[in-house]
């Protein structure tokens, strides 16, 4: 049934997380070799109000990772970012983005956690509506592209489809985004018809309109 809401969201963070969990990991490395990699319970990286890009091999933009500050703990080897913000680009245009007030990643950017006002939203296109993803607290795996969390989670999706869920599951490779307890959807139909392209499969459990 949400299938034919178009309530799915293949917002593609865990491929934006797996590029910042590698430009975090080779830039703590560079400057662990240059401070002989000393231990302590201060912090021996950090940066302010930076900006890195990735681009393709043509030159357009592909990434762009900004944060008000970043600190990484060589006792832990953990890193912070102070409000992050993660844009995808698609022939330079602004695709994608997630945002949250702290971003934790884990030694080798294995676990990447998103907590306080974490938002996620997939900008309109010609051919797909505007969708917003938010919640609380969000883990992403990104070598295994999969992103859960336990909190409550909301999805909108202009132009009148809501839907509210407690915990959330997305799998990347499989396409798969599972809302697990509580699941609650508001649907209008829209006044005229709308293109309809092909999304991942959103499975979900108690269903209530």
């Amino acid at each position: 049934m949400i299938n034919r809401f178009s309530v799915l969201f293949p917002i593609f963070f865990a491929a934006i997380l797996a590029f910042i969990s590698y430009w975090v990991q080779v830039s703590v490395e560079n400057e662990n070799e240059k401070k002989g990699n000393k231990l302590s319970n201060s912090p021996d990286y950090f940066l302010t109000n930076f900006k890195t890009i990735q681009t393709e091999s043509n030159g357009s933009i592909r990434f762009i990772l900004s944060a008000n500050e970043m600190t990484h703990f060589a006792q832990d080897d953990t890193t912070r970012l102070k409000k992050p913000i993660f844009m995808r680009y698609k022939n330079n245009i602004p695709s994608s983005q997630i945002e949250g007030g702290v971003g934790l990643v884990s030694t080798d950017g294995e676990e990447v956690q998103i907590i306080d006002n974490v938002k996620i939203a997939r900008f309109e296109t010609e051919i797909k509506p505007k969708m917003e993803l938010f919640t609380d607290q969000l883990t992403i795996l990104p070598n295994k592209d999969q992103a859960f969390t336990k909190k409550p989670v909301r999805i909108t999706q202009e132009p009148k489809t809501v839907v509210n869920a407690i915990g959330m599951r997305y799998d990347k490779k499989n396409g798969i985004m599972t809302l697990l307890q509580k699941v609650r959807v508001h649907y209008e139909k829209p006044a005229k018809k709308t293109n309809i392209t092909a999304h991942p499969i959103i499975q979900n459990k108690n269903l209530k309109k």
